[in-house]
């Protein structure tokens, strides 16, 4: 074998070739302006979408992997999303694809978010996703869709699911998840606080139809409470900038400690054959109404 190796004609321009690429290579990962990558990161998420961002750290690694360390996006001086790492796997003939897929992994929230994400050369914006979510801590959800966090429900759990979204017009795609040990918190209905909810099971189906996401299936259940709902809703991206809703809801409430709720709902809300509560969310996200009435189904 070696013999016949000597005698190839090509084998020293071939190895001085591989020997050119293993040092250039090498004094890419050496020398690499992290600095200047860093920089350019946070040019492009902050004239893309209306968030400041702030990296700590980055670092490429063999292979042209780019990791990135403390990533925040904050919006009104309030932290909209933390990271403790992001690493990015773009492939070297990514440079010559107009809308490059770009493999990731993401560590945030106790949890992981890995996938892959497909850009859009010329606007700079995701045009494609493909995450699943692995372990994920819902803590801090609300503040991803209200400006007014303190205000709104507070969440707890842990989610698992798959997200797979098209997001350049029609969009499309499919979203699934389920969250382990939900705990609600600082929920208000027609006024009135319900008390605070543990241990509930909760399970989410939907998918993205052109400008809307349509709710197949999205069940709470605990020992004391019921909820189903479907319906419609704008488009998750689209969600802070307002838009139409259209959502059913059926609420069965059980036990001693939820009775006197159920009897002062029971006037805003339809009673049904069941004996659950039924009612609907129409409007707008800015300006949602509650009216009686039994819930959607598709």
């Amino acid at each position: 074998m070696k013999e016949k190796l000597k005698k190839y004609k090509h084998i020293k321009p071939v190895s001085y070739t591989l020997f050119f690429f293993f040092v250039f290579t090498l004094f890419l990962i050496m020398t690499f302006p992290g600095d200047v990558i860093k920089k350019r990161i946070i040019a492009e998420i902050e004239s893309n979408t209306p968030y400041k961002a702030d990296i700590q750290n980055v670092k490429v690694s063999p292979l042209l992997k780019v990791n990135m360390e403390g990533v925040r996006l904050s919006r009104a001086n309030s932290v909209f999303l933390e990271l403790d790492s992001l690493d990015l796997s773009p492939s070297p003939l990514s440079i010559f694809s107009d809308n490059p897929k770009v493999p990731f992994t993401a560590k945030l929230w106790g949890g992981e978010v890995s996938g892959s994400l497909r850009i859009n050369k010329t606007t700079g914006h995701v045009s494609e996703i493909d995450a699943t979510l692995k372990s994920v801590r819902i803590n801090s959800v609300p503040s991803l869709f209200s400006e007014e966090a303190d205000e709104s429900i507070s969440l707890g759990g842990v989610i698992d699911g798959k997200i797979n979204l098209v997001m350049t017009p029609p969009a499309s795609g499919d979203i699934q998840f389920e969250i382990a040990g939900l705990k609600l918190e600082n929920m208000k209905l027609k006024g009135i606080t319900l008390p605070s909810l543990t241990d509930l099971t909760s399970m989410f189906k939907g998918t993205v139809e052109g400008d809307m996401t349509r709710i197949d299936q999205f069940k709470i259940a605990g020992a004391d409470i019921d909820l189903d709902i479907t319906g419609t809703t704008p488009l998750p991206w689209e969600i802070q900038k307002g838009g139409v809703i259209d959502i059913g809801y059926s609420l069965q409430m059980k036990g001693g400690q939820m009775a006197k709720y159920k009897g002062l709902l029971s006037p805003y809300l339809a009673t049904q054959r069941d004996g659950s509560l039924g009612g609907k969310i129409l409007g707008t996200v800015a300006n949602p109404r509650f009216e009686k009435g039994s819930i959607t189904r598709f």
